[in-house]
């Protein structure tokens, strides 16, 4: 008997909002490629290409596995359908398992449920934040991110009863990325309020999040272990609750 493993060798992931290399789409990426994945770079802006192209390239030396870039907004099913017909065709494959989703949830899961023929077993991972359950500024923010676990638990009954697609939500804490360390550091480099707030509710060490940290919790929810595991909100926090 084979030994447990959370290998995903064979299995083709795309993830959105991946083309920044100190980011969590891209710590996430290589989680998946160091366990056998052929990953799928998205960007968005077409300031970022190098910063995306350099993500996929050092992902495919130093795992050996293969990777491509896709460049995209994710406003539109068609733009989402576009970027998966490419993906499938980049990766020479017939479909994608992984779904990690930054950005542009509806979309995405419409155009990699559909065109990119999600397989039963496929898993979907929504990146939300606890934002939407310890309400922190920005509004709009926390606000959006609560509708996104509204999205997750009615797409796992809709996709889990007719697919056997999982689809949970991955809620980081504060973790120090390009786009979030304006709020979490003053420019004179002292932590900000909201910072302190967050690193007084951390329970389970004296620190931040790391990227890492997300992309590790990643790798439970996409391997064949999780199976029995959807509709969840599932925080990567190190125990911030909103109480203390």
């Amino acid at each position: 008997m084979s030994p447990d493993t959370l290998s995903l060798a064979g299995k083709t992931a795309l993830v959105t909002g991946s083309g920044r290399e100190t980011g969590i789409g891209a710590g996430i990426a290589r989680a998946l490629a160091r366990n056998g994945v052929a990953a799928a770079i998205h960007y968005v802006s077409k300031d970022s290409k190098a910063r995306a192209e350099n993500v996929a390239a050092d992902i495919s030396k130093e795992f050996g596995t293969k990777a491509t870039v896709v460049q995209g907004g994710v406003e539109s099913y068609d733009t989402a359908k576009d970027m998966v017909e490419q993906i499938l065709k980049e990766l020479g494959v017939d479909h994608i398992d992984i779904l990690v989703n930054v950005f542009g949830v509806i979309y995405m899961t419409q155009a990699v449920v559909g065109v990119g023929r999600m397989p039963e077993g496929g898993r979907i991972v929504n990146v939300g934040s606890i934002a939407s359950k310890v309400l922190v500024p920005p509004p709009i923010y926390s606000t959006t991110k609560a509708a996104m676990d509204a999205l997750t638990t009615l797409w796992a009954g809709e996709l889990g009863k007719s697919r056997g697609i999982t689809v949970n939500t991955l809620a980081p804490g504060p973790v120090p990325t390009d786009m979030s360390t304006a709020y979490l550091v003053a420019p004179d480099g002292s932590p900000t309020d909201l910072q302190r707030s967050m690193y007084a509710q951390t329970r389970a060490a004296d620190r931040l999040g790391s990227v890492e940290d997300v992309a590790d919790a990643t790798l439970l929810l996409v391997s064949d272990k999780s199976r029995w595991i959807t509709a969840q909100y599932i925080s990567v926090s190190g125990g911030i609750t909103g109480t203390t």
